[in-house]
């Protein structure tokens, strides 16, 4: 992660697209995230507002519309194997094209896949709205996670590379950072075959994530989230103190030799499965350097959310036969004070938050409470999730207005500040692109 932003990223920065790109008929394609939360109908989570991710690229489309035409690649969830659970948030791209085009005000096609459709098939379709789209206006192709070639690039078959080549891209742009620790084919492809730049949301991450890396101030990580953290944390212990909330908190918690009850223990067991090995390097871990986690926490059951069957409990207290029917759905008062008290007394120049520290969507709020006692300049929210939670307690101008910020990426910053490269920026970076 050392080299971005020497001399060797400074070709691929957005503005130089304005003095290459030579002839505004050639398609741009762009690799953007806007994977958003989905509801139990398959469509797009709202509770009264817009994804942010989607919010801001249909704004920025505005802009790169004026280049040429836009062929719009995304992902939505991810594709299980056969036999298991499926993942909700694996839908089509149909409510994103209807935000999109609502928001930036262009004419975009939404070319929709069909259930069993080949890619030939597919793209046989996109091409021929790729003949007909012009200036000003944009293709959507739906979610490039329908197809199994999407989860790792392979320059010798990777079908993207012959279709797209015979429409001579004028350039393609990689926005797409919050998944940009994975090497997948639709990020990994458009050098090959095209002048390449990083995008205007990708950029302005990365800049936030410089300056963390490489300024010598003090910095604190509260890891949180429902999905497993805890294999960066090797690679940040030297780098940042670590707190933890969420399903990381809750790991954490009992590998310390702390009883949680049979319910937690058997959603670790759920959660964490097949991962003994990292979790045997976490307890390492876990021996040699202060990693704290929650004194407290707010137990409920999944059948009765309601708040009068919510109860705070102490860490000590959750192995007693009482509390066996229940389960941890976030972080306790006691927490709260404890975490904040701590990260403000010690006088931490960069704050970040890493994913949300209870089930927010269920109204339990301590992981918000904890935000408003440690924003202001220097705090740091990463991830969709954590974008969610904020769009719902309706505090993300209150965190960019204290001079903090936010960004669109979780996992992928994660990966930035443990110091592992990302697939297709050091591709881009050793290997250059194709110059027309």
């Amino acid at each position: 992660m050392s080299m971005y932003f020497q001399e060797e990223l400074k070709p691929y920065e957005f503005m130089n697209i304005y003095s290459n790109l030579k002839s505004a008929d050639s398609p741009i394609i762009i690799r953007f995230d806007i994977n958003s939360p989905v509801n139990k109908n398959g469509r797009i989570s709202s509770n009264g507002h817009v994804n942010l991710r989607l919010e801001e690229s249909s704004y920025l489309l505005r802009a790169y519309s004026k280049l040429g035409p836009l062929v719009l690649m995304a992902h939505q969830g991810r594709k299980t194997p056969p036999g298991a659970k499926p993942d909700i948030n694996f839908v089509n791209l149909l409510d994103h094209h209807r935000i999109l085009s609502e928001i930036s005000g262009i004419r975009i096609h939404f070319i929709e896949y069909a259930e069993g459709e080949t890619w030939e098939e597919y793209s046989e379709n996109v091409g021929k709205h790729l003949k007909k789209v012009r200036k000003g206006e944009a293709i959507l192709m739906d979610n490039v996670r329908h197809w199994d070639f999407e989860n790792k690039f392979d320059p010798n078959t990777c079908p993207y590379l012959e279709f797209f080549e015979d429409y001579h891209p004028g350039a393609f742009i990689n926005d797409g950072l919050p998944v940009w620790h994975r090497g997948e084919s639709s990020l990994m492809f458009g050098r090959h075959i095209a002048p390449t730049y990083i995008g205007h949301i990708s950029m302005r991450e990365l800049r936030v994530q410089h300056k963390i890396l490489h300024n010598a101030e003090k910095k604190v990580i509260i890891i949180g989230g429902k999905k497993p953290k805890f294999e960066a944390i090797p690679n940040l212990v030297n780098k940042m103190d670590i707190f933890t909330a969420g399903i990381t908190g809750i790991l954490t918690a009992k590998l310390s030799g702390n009883e949680i009850g049979p319910r937690n223990d058997k959603l670790l067991k759920t959660i964490f499965k097949g991962m003994e090995k990292e979790i045997q390097d976490y307890q390492r871990i876990i021996e040699d350097y202060p990693i704290r986690y929650p004194e407290d926490f707010v137990l409920s059951q999944p059948e009765n959310l309601s708040p009068s069957n919510r109860i705070n409990v102490s860490l000590k207290d959750l192995g007693k036969p009482e509390y066996e029917e229940y389960e941890i759905f976030d972080i306790g008062e006691s927490t709260v004070k404890e975490y904040a008290q701590a990260i403000n007394t010690e006088g931490y120049d960069w704050r970040i938050r890493a994913g949300p520290n209870g089930v927010f969507e269920e109204g339990f709020d301590n992981g918000i409470k904890l935000i408003e006692h440690i924003l202001g300049t220097g705090f740091v929210a990463l991830g969709g999730d954590t974008i969610e939670e904020l769009q719902q307690y309706e505090i993300c101008k209150t965190i960019m207005y204290s001079d903090g910020s936010i960004l669109l990426g979780g996992g992928s910053h994660l990966e930035g500040f443990a110091g592992n490269a990302y697939p297709c920026i050091q591709d881009l970076v050793e290997n250059g692109c194709v110059r027309n």
